[in-house]
């Protein structure tokens, strides 16, 4: 009986010396995260998963459904902010699908792949981004100096092209809106010879009044 007495007495030192190592790997690995950048500081050379967060909260805002019509033509967008999506890099971001209806035809609908949940949400989402532009920078020249604006882009599911969106929050009748701007990037890798499938959306600027 006294040796099983010393026995118990000698495990309890050696539980509190298991739990110490725990704490202290926990510790270390809360020390070890990743380092955290703004989204407006450049990828370049930053080591992988870096995480470009939105410190000043600039992507705030743009979460939602918007419309555009003239007549039975409409685009609709919905957009959702992204905390930490991760790829090659942990980023937060702006994804988002569409809807293209013209002359009462719909050409493309994506919006349902906004309830799917993408291990690479930059990769898989048609519109991603967070790339801020600042007042006139790029092509705005009614923006005020200190006017933050995002430029996303943007992949046709139903023809190779690339495109850019940049879009900019104003008023519209005192309903929030979005005025969008969308041009085509260029053309992606096709097979020789075969002719060029025409993009699914329209280049131009849409006043989008949010839903």
């Amino acid at each position: 009986m006294q040796g099983f007495g010393l026995k118990a007495k000698k495990t309890k030192p050696m539980k509190k010396y298991i739990h110490f190592i725990v704490v202290l790997i926990t510790i270390t690995a809360c020390n070890a995260q990743s380092p955290v950048y703004d989204i407006s500081e450049p990828r370049r050379g930053k080591p992988q998963g870096t995480y470009y967060k939105d410190i000043s909260s600039v992507l705030n805002g743009y979460d939602g459904t918007y419309l555009y019509t003239n007549g039975n033509t409409s685009l609709k967008i919905i957009l959702k902010e992204k905390i930490k999506s991760y790829g090659y890099y942990y980023e937060d971001l702006i994804v988002g699908e569409f809807q293209f209806i013209k002359n009462g035809v719909e050409l493309n609908n994506t919006l349902a792949n906004m309830n799917v949940n993408y291990t690479d949400e930059d990769a898989n989402h048609l519109i991603t981004g967070n790339m801020i532009l600042t007042g006139t920078e790029l092509g705005c020249p009614d923006c005020s100096p200190t006017e933050k604006r995002l430029r996303l882009s943007f992949v046709d599911n139903k023809s190779p092209n690339i495109a850019s969106i940049d879009i900019r929050k104003t008023i519209v009748n005192g309903k929030e809106a979005l005025k969008v701007e969308i041009w085509w990037d260029g053309i992606g890798s096709r097979k020789e010879g075969e002719t060029p499938i025409p993009a699914s959306l329209h280049a131009g600027t849409y006043l989008m009044i949010k839903q």
